[in-house]
């Protein structure tokens, strides 16, 4: 790809600023789509900022235009309107701009979430996607199905990331949030926090997203990008928990939680997270993993930071903002 002109998406945000910064450390030539200038001022001048809305089709078309490849980070997580509208709709516009375009490959980054929550044993990209009611992952799925439909009608090659929780430099809900959380003591829990949880550093995510652009392997292809074997949720948070002097643990009995969500559920609308809470628990209690056999096998591809390591890089941004003394 050096040399080439790329669009990323989601520019602004997490996965995306990481992503952009890092294609253009390679000497990749780097379209930003930015919504909000004002969120983009991180970015440095060789990086081209395209002023738009995913949700734009005109837009989105103009943006993937003398563009080789097309990183869809863009997306919406709160509301089922606003999930609807870029993480559907928004995924549409930009798939056709991209195959309009002619770009070599469209790599959209989707998440482990489209899986759902009612698998008892460990996950492989071939399982039926069964996204339950959580708005994000029903939309999420959805955009899986478009990026596929949209493909087939233009010829484009395609490649989709699953993600699990990606955490790390400016990560709001995996690491601000999470330490958050963990800097209660004692930390209150699901239970004994022996199920699992899917943390994975956000240069893995990058890594495997840049792979799968140029990738023959990745071609057509889904991959789950996860730890493998996955830690437990008390690996987890507790590592935050060292960060923030303390290792004391509270668990939440399961019998009240499960009372609790049931109510949640009965008075949910049919698409909201309410609505899957008793099932959210219930995974949040089990021992799975999300393979990453096929990325192995087929792209050479496994994440390089472990836990303890990806939380001790995140330590400092923790300082920067305040959180961690």
């Amino acid at each position: 790809m050096i040399g080439q002109q790329v669009l990323v998406t989601g520019a602004t945000g997490f996965l995306g600023g990481t992503l952009a910064l890092k294609l253009a450390s390679m000497g990749v030539r780097v379209r930003a789509l930015v919504r909000s200038p004002k969120k983009a001022d991180f970015l440095p001048s060789e990086i081209e900022r395209f002023s738009g809305d995913v949700t734009d089709p005109d837009a989105m078309r103009r943006a993937a235009e003398g563009c080789s490849i097309v990183f869809h980070s863009a997306a919406a997580f709160s509301g089922v309107k606003p999930q609807i509208a870029v993480n559907v709709e928004g995924t549409r516009a930009i798939a056709i701009g991209a195959g309009e375009a002619g770009i070599k490959r469209f790599v959209h980054v989707s998440s482990i979430s489209v899986y759902g929550n009612n698998y008892r044993h460990d996950v492989t990209e071939e399982m039926t996607l069964a996204p339950g009611a959580m708005p994000y992952a029903v939309t999420k799925a959805q955009g899986e199905s478009v990026v596929r439909e949209v493909a087939n009608r233009y010829g484009m090659s395609y490649t989709m990331i699953r993600p699990g929780m990606i955490y790390g430099r400016k990560s709001g809900l995996w690491t601000n949030q999470i330490f958050r959380l963990a800097s209660l003591n004692p930390t209150p829990f699901i239970g004994n926090g022996q199920g699992s949880a899917y943390p994975i550093y956000v240069d893995d995510v990058v890594d495997m997203t840049i792979l799968a652009a140029t990738h023959p392997n990745a071609h057509q292809q889904a991959f789950n990008c996860t730890p493998d074997p996955s830690p437990t949720w008390r690996d987890y948070v507790q590592g935050y928990s060292r960060l923030a002097g303390h290792q004391n643990w509270l668990p939440i009995p399961i019998p009240l939680l499960m009372a609790a969500a049931g109510i949640a559920m009965l008075v949910s609308p049919p698409m909201s997270e309410g609505r899957d809470l008793p099932d959210t628990i219930q995974l949040a209690r089990r021992y799975i993993t999300y393979k990453t056999t096929k990325a192995r096998d087929l792209l050479g591809w496994q994440p390089k930071i472990d836990l303890p390591t990806g939380i001790a890089l995140s330590a400092d941004y923790l300082r920067e903002i305040g959180l961690l003394k």
